[in-house]
This record gives structure tokens, sequence and C-alpha cells, in this order.
């Protein structure tokens, strides 16, 4: 018999399922939470006993997406392979994600802005949290400066990566969003002075 904590996780794993369904199939907007609870076979309750709100759910959709290439990304740097080339693979596939979840673009960017500075439970599960870490790696390479913090380094890339997406989202032209995140982050990395 499944323990109270496993049946909790099982439910909001439901939630999850419909919701990505339901956005995936109809966007954001149009989608409600009693279309999500139906398509997950809970009551409505049980929906706000997990979420406060449909953008809520959306955030963990995107969160479940990524998970397995976060945890990729940070095991390859662990076995020697440059931090720097694996941000840049997280942000194609970030581009990626954004360009096949147009329809979710911008409610998940708005979703993901309203939990700056909250404490994060699950770590694996945040790109801020990710970012940092491989900002560390990649002062620990070598790579970039060892003095900056790598927290404030995440959260200027983070940043730029919010930026790209919402303004893509008013104009979202296949390729575009991976160019204009690429931009940023060499500004980023290689700053605006005019080398010698």
């Amino acid at each position: 018999m499944a323990t109270q904590h496993e049946r909790k996780a099982i439910t909001r794993q439901k939630l999850i399922d419909s919701a990505k369904l339901l956005f995936d199939r109809d966007g954001f907007d149009p989608v409600s939470v009693d279309q999500i609870v139906k398509g997950a076979n809970v009551a409505k309750g049980t929906f706000y006993q997990y979420y406060e709100s449909k953008a809520d759910v959306l955030a963990d959709v995107a969160r479940d997406e990524g998970v397995d290439k976060i945890k990729d990304a940070l095991n390859a740097v662990e076995q020697g392979f440059s931090a720097l080339a694996m941000l840049s693979r997280f942000i194609e596939a970030q581009c990626q994600w954004f360009e096949a979840n147009e329809k979710v673009a911008t409610a998940i960017i708005m979703t993901s802005l309203k939990t700056v500075g909250d404490e994060i439970k699950e770590e694996h599960r945040h790109s801020r949290v990710f970012l940092t870490k491989l900002m560390i790696y990649a002062q620990q390479q070598g790579e970039i400066r060892a003095e900056l913090d790598p927290k404030e380094i995440a959260k200027v890339i983070g940043a730029a990566m919010v930026l790209s997406v919402l303004s893509w989202t008013k104009c979202p032209i296949p390729g575009a969003l991976h160019v204009s995140m690429k931009q940023s982050l060499d500004i980023v990395l290689n700053g605006l002075l005019k080398r010698a």
C-alpha cells in the first residue's frame, strides 16, 4: 500500500500530466483549472492543495521537462566537460523548448519571475540553482573570473534569458530566440568593451 507521501506525489503528477496535455493542445490562457482536474480525475479542491493557480502548475510542467537535462549537464561537467560548453547547450535546449511551447512561453516566464527571491526546496528543478552551480564549475575550471559571485553571474545570465524570451514572444520567428540568447550570453561573458 502506498504511503501518504507517495499518494501525494502521484496526485501531483496526475495534475502536471493533465495540465501538460491541455497546455500543449490548447495553449495556456484557454485552459481552466476545471479542465485540469477533470483530466487528472481529482476534485477541484485537491488542485488547490498543491497549487495556487494554473500558472503554478505550468511552472511544474516546465521544470519536470528540464530535470533530466539539468542533471545530465551537471554530471557531464563533473566528468570534465567544459562548464561554459554545457551552458551553451543548456541555452540551446531552452530555446528549443520555448519554440516548441510557444503558446505558454510568456506565462512560464511571468510565473518564474514571481519566484525570484523565494526559498528553493527542490534544487534540481530550478534553472537558477543550476546556473549558479555551472558558474561555480566554470570558475573552478578557470573559464571565468573567480572573484565574482557565481549567484550574481547566474542572475545576470538568467535575466538575459528572460528578456530574450519575452522579446521573442512578441515576434516568434523560428531560430531567432537562439540567436538572441547567444548574443546576450556573449555580452555577459565577453563584455561590451572593444578588444585591442
